[in-house]
């Protein structure tokens, strides 16, 4: 028995073979070839993925952070001419709010601090991990002129020096959100619309009591309060 090669078969399956000649192959299936028919319905299965995939449109998340990604790394790689990122002014910090009359503690070890680059707001909260060495932030960018404008796409980038510690986009509403290990004297970028990087210093997550708030500009001061306890706690034996 006569059978027909793979070029073959891969033509009949996109229907691209003459007409006398796709009758022949018709009529070679007919006779029950096994061999040629497992070819065949091997190229029909392609041809059908292949049409499933031409018609596949991702979701417009998945683009919009495939955008932003591609963009923050262009910029990494083509940095501009002033090497240095503007600082943004620190408007609010939860931790130099008075206490109420008698309260000895807030409570908690979360941080709030705001922040401003000309007409923009940078809105962030550092939550402490319960039993874990990590730590969440949770951000919103917003235009405080222009409310409407939503501010996405935005690459936003946490640093410990030169080292990058975690990465995010600003979602539809301008907010992102990033988890890393608990560190001191780690800073915040935001590439905003029209205006390039905005470098914003963060402050150690967790003050112990009686700790006075250091100054975000000041970073390179605070030292690690792991260290500190465990020379306080040590024991002369």
């Amino acid at each position: 028995m006569r059978h027909y090669s793979l070029e073959k078969w891969v033509d009949f399956a996109r229907n691209v073979v003459r007409e006398d000649e796709k009758a022949k192959m018709q009529s070679h299936l007919q006779t029950g070839c096994a061999m040629c028919r497992k070819e065949l319905n091997l190229w029909r299965h392609l041809q059908q993925a292949a049409q499933r995939e031409s018609t596949y449109e991702p979701s417009e998340g998945a683009v919009r952070i495939a955008r932003a990604i591609f963009a923050n790394a262009n910029q990494r790689a083509h940095p501009p001419r002033s090497a240095k990122s503007e600082l943004a002014a620190l408007l609010f910090d939860s931790f130099r709010s008075p206490l109420l009359t008698g309260v000895r503690s807030a409570g908690s070890a979360s941080r709030q601090l705001l922040y401003g680059a000309a007409s923009y707001r940078i809105d962030v909260r550092i939550e402490p991990q319960t039993d874990s060495d990590k730590v969440v932030l949770i951000g919103q960018v917003l235009n405080s002129t222009d409310p409407d404008e939503r501010v996405s796409q935005v690459p936003v980038t946490l640093h410990k020096g030169r080292k990058v510690l975690a990465e995010s986009v600003t979602g539809q509403f301008g907010e992102f959100q990033m988890e890393c290990d608990l560190e001191r004297g780690f800073r915040l970028t935001v590439v905003l619309p029209g205006k390039g990087e905005v470098s914003l210093p963060l402050i150690e997550p967790i003050l112990s009591p009686g700790e006075a708030v250091p100054q975000p500009d000041d970073i390179n001061m605070v030292r690690s309060r792991s260290k500190v306890k465990r020379k306080g706690t040590r024991t002369k034996g």
